[in-house]
């Protein structure tokens, strides 16, 4: 990592040499010589990487080396902010005060003796005989240069179907016929091969779905601590464990869960090879049905022998060919050109995988932009492959990688290992952390954070880092072989050796850059800490870069952080402080500033407009905040402020919004504060283009206001919103408190129209809803509190709806104390085709008892549907229920409160099997029943006989698994329609038909054998249906 250091040292060094402060502070010279010499040793950098993996010599050089660079950076640091303090204040007697004349006199002694220093280790290079080398890099990443090809997933697994069907295979029908309580079945194999991946394949087969009550997966990596993976296991099974702090209440949930169950459980990335550690939580898994199973993945043979009961599933590598296929589909992605010349290379290169599929991703993401025999042979014949390693050559491919990687994405990539092993973590988070160590900088018309963006997804494409699918915020994690790499290049070690554990008091503090108290966590060099508290770090890491001291329930923060002339980062968050230093106004450097979650805190420092550098405020649940800052506007590099309260003084109005390029959140408080409409343009929320959620909040003041002034107070609301119009590509937008009668009309055009969620609350005065349907792209809708609102769809204009699909992308739809709520829709506002919430998948409604007019009702692709959110509904009498394949029985909460029902209609939904008594028995009043396209459904439910003297019509259709029908029929005695259509399994009507007198009407089409015995004066079961008035049988 040395040459990625010193090239952001030489980026920094020759921004001041272009500055002149050298020439500022009287270390011109000094300045110059370092850039030479860094420059010089700089060329043999790539060799000297390369061949450290070798050489424990030139590793302590490299070593030396990388602390003399820390040490230049902070004095590089301090010059930079001495010239941007001169350049900020721009006056020239603070250049010339005796403190500058002494800071200068202080920083040129440093400078000259670190010049001393660097020259000694420049000298030493000559003995390692190392060579010089210009490496041709690639271009440096262009998002512009991606066509939307999805590379960190593959699209395709290849070669593991014979190992999935084995071991589906022993869990189905081999472990049901074995008398062991628990068995297990460990996957081996090396980091890399794709035991993981098996496991997913096993863990999401139908068969096993289907054979097993429960499902479990867990990822155990490192820590094998019972209460964590209880906790873990009771996450993935039912949900929320965080308030089982004690062995005893996690022990009891778990069992509890499995209880009598055959349940499947993934242990995965098993490290732990204590006997006693497996015994205890194999006691607490003691508990489920003969059959249950756990399938173990692990590195180790020794864990497969204390852990396994069954024989170890011994994983191979890939064959040549299945890793060619992996590497070719990374590496030329959806290209429809062929390169017939590279394929044979690549042919070439892939047999040096040793069948490791994470080898062969990491090769093709290597290669994904070089297009030449020559970038190609190059990678196939390079050193690394020569040299030997602990884990066959997994190592040397990811390693071949990293070397080619530009080098501004080589510290950037080594400092994730900062991360534990197998943790997940925020994308935002990782780039915060690259800036505040200096490894980004803006570029061109790109921000710092932009940069960040792209080589995050650099670094994913190159499968050095992936997506974390099921996140609702982007975020992150590593293959562990791939942190091994990362770690053993930020720490310039050999790959396989342990991290240094140092005592702080006896190290160095030169090179510690970050401490994470709530972790007892520091680097570099990493390193735990647990005596470790906010004195100690204040006292003794003047150099640090990122304190992060969230959730460790501090309630003031010293003065003495305001030593910390490096620091650009703060967190924090979830502490319980009040207030904050005026010494931290002193951290000029400082970018991010983390209060989310600081409930208690009530004011910040009155001079905030001195932190310029400031990019990142949040602030986010302060509720006891009561007022901005003086003249936030001054903060213009500013970004990111999640909340902004309006205040009544000058300089703390809604105007200081204007100026500052803000993204992200944004939630403005106090808007009733806002005198008029002039006001509220000064927040210039049309140009914020970065902005992705607004919330916009009024919180009415007590005050002594005549009656009379309400109706002013509703027309200055109302100008104040149509005064607030966001930029387009907003997102996100909340409104609660608004005292108006009538939305803006940019609610009503296309300002809104890439907005996917909404939330309006708290609105006592409006009448009327804007026409939020023909938003074509919204998901989300939650009203709350609107006391006037009686229907969500209704046109003001008069005119029906035509064509228009309302909702057309609504899938979720909350609805919560509305009194006044009549209906979801008027009913003569559509006519023609226009249809209303065609992909509505979940509804909630509480507190709307004046919905009574609410007949028709379609679930389309719904999964999750409250009880509490139907309890409204008693008067629908249609039911729909469509395409809702992961449900085997319709929930009970979905049907026991529609009593009007009379009309229950389930269409294609691929995995139910039945009807819940509980819910259809409460339905007195429903009078006809269709079914249709239900390929898992074998019988007629069962709970339809509890409506035997009100169900009229059954109409059956394309049901291949319907084997007979039953005898009960017969008990349906208000029957008076059955219809049974594209059921070719049944063989006869039951006897119990005849006794269905008031049956009028049967057909049976597309059910060939029923229809054999279903001839007139013929068929076997023509005395049955003969008392029949009408028959229709095809």
């Amino acid at each position: 990592m040395a040459e990625a250091l010193i090239q952001i040292v030489l980026g920094n060094l020759s921004s001041l040499i272009q500055g002149e402060i050298g020439l500022i502070l009287g270390v011109d010279e000094e300045m110059n010589n370092l850039f030479s010499t860094l420059t010089t040793i700089q060329s043999v950098l790539e060799d000297a990487e390369m061949k450290q993996l070798e050489s424990r010599a030139i590793q302590n050089w490299l070593l030396k080396l990388n602390d003399l660079t820390y040490e230049i950076d902070d004095i590089l640091d301090e010059c930079a902010t001495e010239l941007s303090k001169l350049e900020h204040r721009s006056s020239k007697s603070s250049r010339y005060s005796v403190k500058k004349i002494l800071f200068r006199y202080k920083i040129g002694r440093r400078m000259k003796e670190v010049a001393g220093k660097l020259d000694a280790v420049a000298a030493e290079r000559s003995k390692f005989h190392l060579r010089e080398m210009a490496i041709e890099r690639p271009i440096e990443f262009s998002a512009t240069r991606e066509t939307g090809s999805i590379l960190n997933v593959s699209r395709y697994i290849y070669g593991r179907e014979e190992d999935a069907e084995k071991i589906v295979d022993i869990l189905v029908n081999q472990v049901v016929n074995d008398n062991q309580e628990i068995s297990v079945l460990p996957i081996v194999g090396i980091g890399g091969l794709g035991k993981t991946t098996l496991a997913q394949l096993v863990y999401n087969d139908q068969r096993v779905v289907e054979h097993f009550d429960k499902l479990i997966w867990v990822c155990v990596s490192d820590d094998f601590d019972l209460k964590t993976l209880l906790k873990a296991m009771i996450e993935s099974g039912a949900g929320n464990a965080s308030d089982l702090l004690h062995l005893d209440a996690l022990q009891r949930c778990l069992w509890e869960l499995l209880n009598n169950k055959r349940y499947f459980i993934v242990l995965d990335d098993v490290w732990n090879d204590d006997q006693e550690n497996w015994s205890e939580l194999r006691n607490v898994l003691a508990c489920g049905q003969s059959g249950s199973s756990i399938l173990v993945t692990t590195r180790l043979k020794k864990v497969a022998d204390i852990m396994g009961t069954l024989p170890p599933h011994y994983l191979k590598g890939l064959s040549d060919e299945h890793c060619w296929l992996l590497m070719r589909e990374r590496a030329f992605g959806q290209e429809k050109e062929e390169f017939p010349r590279l394929e044979a290379i690549g042919k070439q290169i892939v047999s040096k995988c040793a069948g490791v599929p994470l080898a062969a991703k990491a090769l093709g993401g290597l290669l994904r932009f070089k297009r030449t025999e020559k970038e190609w042979n190059y990678v196939k014949e390079s050193e690394i492959w020569e040299l030997r390693q602990e884990e066959t050559l997994i190592l040397p491919a990811l390693k071949l990688s990293y070397h080619h990687l530009p080098l501004s994405l080589r510290r950037c990539f080594a400092y994730c290992a900062v991360f534990r092993k197998d943790s997940k973590f925020r994308k935002e988070e990782l780039i915060f952390m690259w800036m505040a160590h200096g490894c980004i900088s803006s570029k061109g018309v790109l921000e710092v954070e932009d940069v960040g963006n792209q080589i995050c997804d650099e670094l994913i494409l190159r499968s050095l880092l992936q997506y974390v699918t099921d996140a609702s915020v982007p975020t992150l994690m590593m293959h562990d072989l791939v942190h091994d790499l990362a770690q053993s290049i930020m720490e310039n070690k050999v790959p396989g050796t342990q991290v240094q554990r140092t005592n702080f008091r006896s190290a160095s503090t030169r090179k510690i850059r970050q401490v994470s108290l709530p972790k007892k966590f520091l680097l570099f060099v990493k390193s735990n800490q647990p005596e470790m508290d906010m004195p100690l770090v204040l006292k003794n890491f003047l150099r640090l870069r990122i304190l992060d001291a969230s959730w460790t329930g501090i309630e003031s923060l010293p003065c003495a952080v305001g030593n910390l002339k490096h620091l650009r980062q703060l967190n924090l968050s979830a502490t319980e402080i009040r207030t904050l230093p005026d010494s931290i106004c002193s951290l000029w450097n400082l970018q991010i500033l983390n209060l989310n979650a600081c409930e208690k805190l009530e004011v910040l420092p009155k001079k905030m407009r001195y932190l310029i550098n400031l990019r990142h405020l949040f602030l986010g649940s302060c509720e006891s905040l009561r007022e901005m800052p003086s003249k936030m506007g001054e903060l213009t590099s500013l970004r990111t402020l999640s909340m902004f309260i309006v205040g009544r003084n000058r300089g703390n109005g809604i105007e200081e919004l204007q100026c500052l390029k803000l993204g992200g959140k944004l939630r403005i408080r106090h808007l009733e504060r806002v005198e008029n409409s002039m006001d509220a343009k000064k927040g210039n929320l049309a140009e914020k283009g970065n902005l992705r959620h607004l919330y916009l909040e009024w919180e009415p003041e007590n005050t002594t206001a005549s009656k009379s002034s309400g109706q002013e107070d509703i027309e200055r609301d109302e100008k104040v919103l149509e005064a607030l119009e966001p930029h387009p590509d907003l997102k996100s937008l909340d409104i609660k408190g608004f005292g108006g009668r009538h939305f803006p009309v940019w609610m009503s055009n296309s300002t809104l129209d890439k907005v996917v969620r909404m939330s309006i609350s708290n609105c006592d005065n409006c009448l009327h809803l804007p026409p939020l349907g023909e938003l074509s792209h919204l998901k989300l809708l939650s009203l709350e509190n609107l006391a006037l609102v009686e229907y969500i769809v209704e046109d003001q204009s008069g005119n029906r709806l035509t064509s228009v699909q309302q909702f057309p992308s609504l899938e979720k739809l909350y609805l919560t104390t509305l009194p006044k709520m009549k209906g979801l829709l008027k009913e003569q506002v559509t006519m023609g085709s226009a249809k209303v919430f065609p992909n509505l998948k979940e509804l909630n409604i509480r507190d709307c008892n004046s919905l009574s007019n609410l007949k028709k009702l379609v679930f389309k692709k719904a999964c999750d549907l409250p009880e509490q959110g139907l309890r409204a509904l008693k008067s629908v009498t249609h039911l729909t229920i469509e395409e809702c394949d992961t449900l085997r029985c319709l929930p009970e909460g979905w049907l026991r409160h529609l009593t009007s029902l009379e009309e229950l209609v389930i269409w294609s939904c691929r995995e139910l099997e039945e009807l819940p008594e509980e819910g259809i028995k409460h339905l007195h009043n429903l009078k006809k029943v269709v079914l249709y396209d239900l390929p898992k459904m074998v019988c007629v439910p069962k709970a339809l006989n509890h409506l035997s003297s009100s169900l009229q019509s059954i109409h059956i259709d394309a049901l291949p698994g319907l084997s007979s029908l039953p005898d009960w029929l017969g008990d349906m005695t208000s029957l008076q329609s059955l219809r049974i259509f594209m059921c070719r399994k049944p063989a006869s009507l039951p006897a119990s038909i005849q006794g269905m007198t008031n049956l009028e009407y049967l057909e049976v089409y597309g059910c060939p054998e029923l229809k054999r015995r279903c001839e007139r004066e013929k068929g076997d079961d023509w005395h049955k249906i003969a008392h029949i008035p009408c028959l229709e049988i095809g």
